[in-house]
């Protein structure tokens, strides 16, 4: 049995869509956090969303490795397109702050009243303005459980993108693979 350290490349392209597609469901699994009642599971998930989230991106640019002008030609847009948008960076500098900095100073409301207060349960970045833009438009609900929504939606676009290109890569990778077992 081999063992997949940290840092290492998969055996094969699509091993890189199927560790996304793992770090997805850990963010939907974090998202599905946020609705619980308990405030722990509450921010557990929160955080989960922005570093699951990320680890979708870091999962698929593993894909450079078999193929970079493929994989730059379909990243290129898409790593643009991140790093310009308030919303996805938001997630990865979050991530960044959970993962290297610490916990962010993370607010949990328990109780609220007045009719433009946010409800009970909605967590909150002390310190940290809430993006206002996605993809070009307004963000009309700034609560961190929209942000998560709108952020994990965003990766799943992505992914779906992913996917013919995996396989592309993975059918050129087999390809050259057959030519090197048959010399």
């Amino acid at each position: 049995m081999q063992l997949d350290w940290p840092g290492s490349l998969p055996e094969m392209p699509s091993n890189c869509l199927t560790r996304a597609t793992t770090h997805l469901n850990m963010a939907r699994l974090g998202l599905g956090d946020m609705s619980e009642s308990e405030q722990d599971r509450v921010v557990l998930g929160f955080c989960s969303v922005a570093v699951f989230g990320r680890s979708v991106t870091l999962a698929l640019q593993h894909l450079r490795h078999w193929d970079a002008e493929g994989y730059d030609q379909w990243y290129g847009p898409w790593r643009d397109e991140m790093n310009a948008d308030p919303l996805c960076r938001f997630f990865y500098d979050l991530r960044t702050d959970i993962l290297h900095g610490g916990v962010p100073n993370i607010g949990f409301m328990l109780g609220s009243a007045g009719l433009h207060a946010p409800p009970p349960g909605t967590v909150r970045l002390i310190g940290r303005p809430a993006p206002t833009e996605h993809k070009g438009g307004p963000i009309e609900d700034a609560s961190t459980l929209n942000l998560c929504r709108l952020y994990i939606s965003y990766l799943e676009e992505l992914l779906a993108s992913a996917a013919d290109v995996v396989w592309q890569i993975e059918d050129r990778w087999q390809a050259e693979q057959e030519v090197v077992r048959g010399q």
